[in-house]
């Protein structure tokens, strides 16, 4: 694992300062299997099934529920699981079981699923399985197109070759098709199907449209099979969760789908980047109702902003999400004093590098991959007004009795405009004395701002 700690201007400019740790799973713990499942399992046409061990079924759909079930609409989405003794695994030894399979067939029709997608457990891998032979035997028994992503283990490091993997696993074999382009765009990024107006996605959608900004597809909550190949007439992708960037965003955009809004809509500043960039893209003049849209959540803003500047902020998260909450609490003008990176993408550097230039962002002290240890170091040595962070770091907020508003677990949403004000909102209330914790997986949440046009 690849740490640092340190100041934010030394992590940009010297990356040789980072350091090999010995990883040891305490915290944030995710691997391939679980982005790739993560994509697969919120698409409406698509069934995923584990094969080889429950093990990581259960840990999956611990995550799932904890993170999506009552917050994004994912509700109760089955994970079925081919399980294979220890004795068959030893033994090379994988007939498919009838009745078993017959379960599947009746799941797989009550779902609408068109395919199904094999996730093998690492002792499918390390005994040297037949992949592609499981893969043909289902399908055959099925009747349904199978095939299979081929990335293992559950809890790791670094779970950036899942989502590659799955996006791959979509795409490429549509990229031999030639598309006529449309001036549309893709959301790329959200794990959620939700499509409610005051849930990201709905509000991403919402926006573009106010700006005539044709939306395509969203990639992949909530999508089916048929929209990755609707998705290829776009004329831009716009990324609204950097778990996706990568490798097949980049090939995409060769091939003549631009590659556009490649950092969250977080913030006055990262909401108005994002939406030029697109409207750059398809090559739309949005000046004057960008102006619009900005204005009638600028009173708001600036209201949270008189009671928010200065105060002191712990912020963690993705490289996605945590770059996002930087550009909200930069415009809030507050004291971040400590700001933490799990899962560093190869261009995460180079994000926290335009956000230093371009936003003159400042922060106390940078940690790159914290540990558990690392929270309660930041809990004990600095006094912070309000802490955003990951669910989990609840408990350290509990022991120092530090407010705490959840980034992870929410129900509004926290991008756009609204958003903003939503995030300004939730610090406020917590540092007035609200606890957004319900129970341990439910946030206590709040109704968000909106502000519909004339």
């Amino acid at each position: 694992m690849r740490k640092y700690i340190g100041s934010l201007e030394d992590f940009v400019a010297q990356p040789e300062l980072e350091y090999d740790e010995t990883f040891w799973a305490d915290y944030q713990v995710l691997g391939p299997m679980f982005s790739a499942l993560r994509l697969f399992m919120t698409m409406e046409d698509v069934l995923p099934v584990i094969v080889g061990a429950k093990g990581c079924a259960y840990h999956l759909n611990f995550t799932i529920v904890a993170w999506g079930e009552i917050d994004f609409d994912l509700g109760k989405r089955p994970l079925p699981v081919l399980q294979f003794s220890q004795s068959q695994i030893i033994t090379g030894s994988f007939e498919l079981s009838e009745g078993w399979v017959n379960r599947l067939k009746v799941l797989a029709k009550r779902r609408g699923a068109k395919r199904i997608m094999l996730f093998f457990t690492d002792a499918m891998a390390l005994c040297g399985a037949n992949l592609d032979g499981i893969a043909a035997s289902l399908e055959k028994m099925c009747g349904i197109e199978t095939s299979y992503v081929n990335v293992f283990a559950m809890s790791g490091t670094n779970q950036w070759q899942g989502y590659k993997a799955a996006l791959e696993a979509m795409y490429l074999p549509l990229l031999d098709k030639s598309f006529k382009r449309e001036k549309s765009v893709n959301l790329v990024g959200w794990m959620w199907p939700s499509r409610k107006r005051n849930q990201e996605i709905g509000c991403c959608i919402s926006m573009l449209n106010e700006l005539g900004i044709p939306v395509n597809a969203v990639i992949s909550g909530g999508s089916q099979l048929s929209d990755i190949e609707k998705s290829l007439h776009a004329s831009a992708n716009a990324v609204v969760c950097s778990s996706l960037m990568g490798e097949m965003l980049d090939i995409l955009d060769k091939r003549g789908i631009r590659l556009a809004g490649n950092r969250a809509p977080y913030g006055f500043s990262g909401t108005v980047e994002w939406l030029e960039n697109i409207a750059e893209a398809l090559d739309m003049d949005i000046h004057e109702g960008l102006e619009a849209m900005r204005a009638r959540y600028l009173p708001k803003f600036l209201e949270n902003k008189a009671r928010l500047k200065g105060k002191k902020v712990f912020v963690s998260g993705g490289p996605g999400r945590v770059i996002g909450l930087l550009h909200a609490l930069n415009d809030y003008e507050m004291d971040i004093q400590v700001a933490c990176m799990f899962w560093p993408h190869a261009w995460s550097r180079e994000d926290l590098k335009h956000l230093l230039q371009e936003h003159g962002l400042k922060v106390g002290t940078f940690i790159l991959s914290p540990g558990l240890d690392d929270l309660e170091w930041a809990a004990q040595n600095f006094q912070f007004d309000v802490w955003m962070g990951g669910y989990q770091e609840q408990h350290t907020c509990k022991r120092y009795n530090i407010p705490f508003v959840p980034i992870t677990v929410y129900t509004v949403t926290h991008v756009g405009f609204e958003g903003a004000v939503n995030l300004g909102n939730k610090m406020l209330m917590a540092m007035d004395g609200h606890s957004f914790v319900e129970n341990s997986f439910t946030a206590n949440e709040i109704e968000g701002y909106t502000c519909s046009p004339n």
